[in-house]
């Protein structure tokens, strides 16, 4: 859990500078990390519950 913690604050991080170009448009920059951190759980379900059964997790 602290490394998708530490991983979401990363990509938090590296969006940001990109933001200020967008300040006058928040709802664009919503819909990016929106986007961005959608892809990521999509990565992570797919790898955990919907993945080849011998590659799932455990549970």
């Amino acid at each position: 859990m602290p490394a998708a913690a530490s991983g979401l604050f990363l990509i938090d991080f590296i969006a940001r500078p990109f933001a200020k170009i967008y300040e006058k448009m928040p709802i664009v920059i919503f819909l990016l990390l929106v986007l961005i951190y959608g892809v990521i759980a999509y990565f992570v379900l797919k790898g955990s519950f919907f993945g080849q059964p011998e590659n799932r997790a455990p549970y």
